[in-house]
């Protein structure tokens, strides 16, 4: 029961707390006035016409031995003040007892408080044997058993407890992954299982084989960014066809954002949100998933700027759903590389469903004719014809 120390002690009722006998333990609610308490024998107690008819406030504990009835007196104006009355064959003996201390009258043990109190330490901690002898060691041998049981118990539920914490488990799966582990992020899904994000697929094939060499027997599973990007565009192909959207990005896991565009995307911001809860269902290891809208325009200028720093000739080509840039010329060796190179990345940041590269290559047909020198030179092609090109920068 819980402490109302704001009330005033001498208002309410009394709780009486057995601390011994087949009742230990139990309380009861005690009314101002008188209450009897008979003790004894339980079949003593129950057998029929053994005892005269009682009044309604009295309490029968069984006890197998050494039981005295008694009477409890509480004073309604003062709760403080008790007057027990052990009735017993040498007369009535009255004494004023203490509130919240052990009491005891022959070999019950009991306490008293107000309702409005907490029970002291001293009261909770009052244990109180029952006989003794025989029986009293049985019974702490009994106890002994039990805490030593009670205590294994905690032990191995502690140790169960700590070896399956997410820490213990992405920790078993860094070890496993060993030296390499920088390579990968584990992960904890929100389904119970563990994922490891590799880079590339294949970081993902050695860290599937390696999991399996090392036996770890908890769900796990490998990713990378371009397997998750194939099974999020299948599922937006099925559940939202026709979405203009660029890529979902995977830079980081735990937040993965899907980019929109602005323009063509045709989705309100409640239906927005839903999008985000339907992809955070289909990917249980990210916090959150983010949709973001970009403007067509930006993505095809950064296209733009990319293609002039890295001096490559092209030809745009704009469509209603796309925009096509072709790379085209008699390129080098160098130049076809950074080409790719900046193709790659491009594709890498923004995908290519609206953005699109296409590389057209031209014989150099001037190939070992003659020498030419600066952007004025010239080529000698046979005696008598001379051929001037245009500037590269002119395509």
């Amino acid at each position: 029961m819980a402490a109302k120390d704001s009330a005033p002690p001498h208002t309410g009722q009394i709780v009486v707390r057995l601390l011994n006998s087949p009742l230990r333990g139990c309380e009861f609610l005690l009314k101002p006035g008188r209450t009897l308490f008979l003790v004894g024998h339980s079949p003593t107690l129950v057998a029929i016409g053994q005892l005269p008819e009682l009044p309604a406030d009295t309490l029968h504990i069984p006890l197998e031995q050494g039981g005295i009835n008694f009477e409890l007196l509480i004073t309604a104006d003062n709760l403080e003040h008790i007057i027990l009355r052990e009735l017993n064959d040498s007369g009535g003996q009255e004494r004023s007892i203490a509130l919240n201390q052990p009491l005891q009258v022959g070999s019950l043990t009991f306490a008293l408080r107000s309702e409005y109190q907490s029970w002291s330490p001293e009261v909770l901690n009052t244990l109180t044997p029952l006989r003794v002898g025989s029986k009293t060691a049985r019974n702490r041998v009994m106890a002994a058993f039990t805490l030593a049981a009670l205590t294994l118990a905690l032990l191995a539920g502690g140790f169960y407890w700590l070896w399956s914490t997410p820490q213990h488990q992405i920790s078993e799966l860094n070890v496993l992954l060993g030296q390499n582990s920088q390579r990968f992020q584990v992960l904890q899904g929100r389904n119970d299982v563990f994922y490891i994000v590799a880079h590339n697929e294949r970081d993902s094939i050695w860290a599937r084989q390696v999991i399996a060499r090392g036996d770890y027997n908890r769900p796990a599973q490998v990713i990378h960014p371009a397997q998750e990007n194939e099974r999020i565009t299948s599922w937006l192909a099925e559940h939202y066809p026709g979405l203009a959207y660029y890529k979902l990005q995977l830079d980081n896991p735990l937040h993965p954002k899907l980019w929109l565009s602005r323009q063509r995307a045709q989705l309100n911001e409640a239906q927005r949100q839903q999008l985000e809860r339907s992809l955070a269902a289909i990917m249980p290891y990210a916090e959150r998933v983010g949709v973001m809208k970009l403007d067509d325009a930006i993505a095809a200028q950064q296209a733009v700027a990319g293609l002039t720093r890295q001096a490559l000739p092209y030809r745009r080509s704009d469509h209603p759903d796309s925009v096509t840039f072709v790379i085209q010329g008699a390129l080098n060796d160098g130049e076809l590389l950074r080409a790719r190179r900046f193709v790659d990345d491009y594709y890498r940041q923004w995908g290519g469903r609206y953005v699109r590269f296409a590389i057209e290559l031209k014989d150099d047909w001037l190939k070992e004719h003659s020498f030419l020198s600066g952007e004025q030179g010239y080529v000698k092609m046979s005696p008598g014809h001379w051929y001037f090109p245009k500037p590269r920068n002119f395509l």
